[in-house]
This record gives structure tokens, C-alpha cells and sequence, in this order.
């Protein structure tokens, strides 16, 4: 595997670039080895059919798939050991598109690997956070509850986002109907009300002739729009990939919505508690959650909290400088000052999922709203696109 790295060496000087290795061990102990600190790991970019077959297999998987094998592998944790029951699972997963990693599992556990370095090869898979996560549970011999918390934390995370989809159905609906209705009224109706006019010798009014013409270079250019589309729709997507300066002001505009921060907030909490509860230091359960998200800003933010860190700064003072929320602020300065910072992280953590049940709560009736006033845009339109050519029609006769 090719990586992709940035770190900083002895004298601090920052570095970057790629290596070889044959998993994120190996590369970790390669760079480790000539004295570079590592501050972000990650493999190169697939190529198109890698990407299009790693698409195939998530679809295949469901969004659900990782917390119900972690789930079941928590629970089976607790009667048999873990290579027992990654085989028991892969035995049930005969002819389901798991069937390929879970044998692979299987056998990497079964050669003496640790099943973090056993999930590594399905990094794309399971994600990097994961894999960290299930490493320190394995080196603290806290496997079980580490899985039982995957599980939870994926479960929580898939229901979120089946809720957000759920909200967006509505609107989606009402934009194809009226879609629908526009291509039948610039087909059909439209077309009656031209050649009237024509034979007449009077103009269509302006809104009418939009929306005939505008249809008209549909229906004769599809092919080549749908073909510029998808171009640009491949150029935008590699511009956001590849130049990191455009992820970034998009990312960061996406923590300007609230659900979105709060999810992230939820996320960090999450992992910082749980990382602090298995033994981890404060600066380096840092340097994991950065590691974890993808969000560019929060990541430049963490490690700018982990630098200070390190110096001898407290955590509250740096969130309050990062402008975190004040109450996750105050209670996180609360926990430094008497010693409960993993009891009050979690309280963050359940606030902050609690903000975003409650914004998911009123997502619906939100989209709602959205969709009818969308729905009266477009009715309006196609209502004055008709109306008027026929109060014209009195006057042409």
C-alpha cells in the first residue's frame, strides 16, 4: 500500500510525503524509525476501479453493517474467544457480501495478528478511528466493551443520518412531480399556444417563452448536458479532493450548520472520553480524534488544541479559545478543576446528542415546509406561463 503522511521531525520541522508499506504498522514503525513524529497517515487515493469497486461493496454492505458486527461481536466476546467468534460470524456470513472480509479476518487473527492490525486491511471498510479504537481496547484488554461501544456509537450514527435522508424525501418528491408536470406543459400546452400566436402575428409573454424555449433545448441537447454534467460534476468533486485550501473553506462552512456541529461536537466528545477512559494521554487521544475526522477544520483545530497541549495548557482554555460552545466550555473546565474531565466529556457528549435529536426532531416538518414553498414556486411559474398567453388571447381576436 502507498501512503500519504505529515509529521514533523526532531528540530520540529514540518514534513510530507509518500511511503511503502504493507499496512498502517508498518508504515507507523517506518516513519517512527527515521524520527518523524506522525501527524497524519493515510493511504493514496484509489484509483476509478478501485473506488468504483469499494463503492459496490458499501452498497452491498447497508449503512448498518458495522454496528451489527460489532454488536454481535461484542456479545460474543463474553462466552468464546475473538478468532471463535469472528468465525462463528463468518460462517454466517456465507454468501453475503461480508463473507470475503470476515474470512480474511479470520485467518489474519488465527496467524497471531492482533485483530487491529487484522482490520487495517479493510481500513476503507471500517475507518481509521475504528481501527484505533479497537487496538487500544485490545491493549487494555477491554475488547468487549470497546465493541459494545462501536457498535453504539455506529448505530447512533446511522440512525442520524437515516433521519436526515428520511427529511429530504418530501422535497425530493415535490422537485421531481413538478419536474414532470414542467416537461409535459412545455411538450404539450406550450406548443399549442406558439403556433397560435404565430398564426396571429402576436408575441408570447416572457415567462411563457422561457420556459418553451428553455424546453425545447432540452429535449434537443440532453445527451450533451447530461455528458457536461457529469464532467463537471467529476471536476468539482476532484478539485475538492485533491486542492485541500477548497476542502477546507467547505468544511468549514459546513460546521456554520448546526446539526452538523453538533454531530461533530458529538463525535469528538465521544472519542476523547472513551480514549482518556483506556489510559491514552491527554495530547495523544488529541492527536487521534484529529486523525479521525474528516472534517479539514476541526482537524487544523485539534492539533492546534494537541500543540498547546503539550506545552503545558489546559483544555478549557483552549476550547473557550476555539469558540466551542460556552456550556461544553464551562463543563469541561469544571472537569479539569476537579478531576472528573472523562465524566464531564461524556456530559458533553450526551448534551450534544441531545441537541442533535432535537434538531432532527423538527427536520421533517421543516423539510416540509421547504418542499411546499418550493412546490408554490414552481406552480406559480407554471401557472403564469399558461394564464397569461390565454388573458393575451382577447386581444389578438
Amino acid at each position: 500500500m502507498k501512503f500519504r503522511y505529515k509529521g514533523y521531525d526532531a528540530q520540529s520541522v514540518e514534513l510530507s510525503g509518500t511511503l511503502e508499506a504493507e499496512d498502517y504498522s508498518e508504515a507507523y514503525a517506518a516513519l517512527n524509525y527515521q524520527g518523524v513524529t506522525v501527524v497524519e497517515l493515510a493511504p493514496t487515493k484509489p484509483n476509478l476501479a478501485q473506488a468504483a469497486k469499494i463503492f459496490l461493496l458499501k452498497l452491498n454492505l447497508g449503512g448498518q453493517w458495522r454496528a451489527v458486527f460489532f454488536r454481535e461481536l461484542s456479545v460474543m466476546l463474553g462466552v468464546m474467544t475473538l478468532h471463535d467468534s469472528l468465525r462463528t460470524l463468518a460462517r454466517a456470513a456465507l454468501n453475503h457480501p461480508s463473507e470475503k472480509i470476515l474470512s480474511e479476518l479470520v485467518a489474519a487473527v488465527g496467524e497471531g495478528q492482533s485483530f487491529g492490525a487484522a482490520l487495517e486491511r479493510w481500513e476503507i471498510i471500517f475507518g481509521g478511528d475504528t481501527i484505533q479504537s479497537v487496538s487500544i481496547g485490545e491493549a487494555s484488554g477491554n475488547l468487549q466493551d470497546v465493541t459494545a461501544r462501536l457498535a453504539a456509537q455506529l448505530e447512533r450514527n446511522y440512525s442520524t443520518e437515516k433521519k436526515i435522508r428520511g427529511a429530504m424525501y418530501y422535497p425530493l418528491f415535490v422537485l421531481l412531480a413538478a419536474i414532470v408536470a414542467a416537461i409535459v406543459l412545455v411538450n404539450v400546452t406550450l406548443p399549442v399556444f406558439e403556433n397560435f400566436f404565430a398564426q396571429q402575428g402576436g408575441e408570447l409573454p416572457l415567462v411563457t417563452l422561457i420556459l418553451l424555449h428553455g424546453g425545447k433545448f432540452l429535449a434537443e441537447h440532453w445527451a450533451l448536458i447530461v455528458v457536461a454534467a457529469a464532467i463537471a460534476g467529476v471536476g468539482v468533486a476532484t478539485v475538492i479532493n485533491r486542492v485541500e485550501s477548497v476542502k477546507f473553506f467547505l468544511d468549514g462552512l459546513k460546521l456554520s450548520n448546526k446539526l452538523l456541529r453538533e454531530v461533530e461536537l458529538r463525535n469528538f466528545f465521544g472519542r476523547l472520553s472513551f480514549l482518556l477512559e483506556s489510559g491514552v494521554t491527554l495530547d495523544e487521544a488529541l492527536k487521534l480524534c484529529a486523525a479521525a475526522t474528516k472534517n479539514l477544520r476541526v482537524r487544523k483545530t485539534l492539533g492546534d488544541i494537541k500543540f498547546s497541549v503539550e506545552r503545558g495548557a489546559s483544555l478549557g482554555a483552549l476550547v473557550g479559545k476555539e469558540n466551542f460552545p460556552p456550556l461544553y466550555v464551562g463543563l469541561i473546565v469544571t472537569g479539569e478543576a476537579g478531576g472528573e474531565l472523562v465524566n464531564m466529556l461524556r456530559q458533553c457528549e450526551s448534551m450534544a446528542d441531545f441537541e442533535v435529536e432535537e434538531i432532527l426532531r423538527t427536520l421533517p416538518a421543516k423539510a416540509e415546509i421547504f418542499g411546499t414553498v418550493l412546490a408554490g414556486l414552481i406552480v406559480a411559474t407554471l401557472v403564469f406561463a399558461v394564464m397569461l398567453p390565454i388573458l393575451d388571447v382577447t386581444t389578438l381576436l
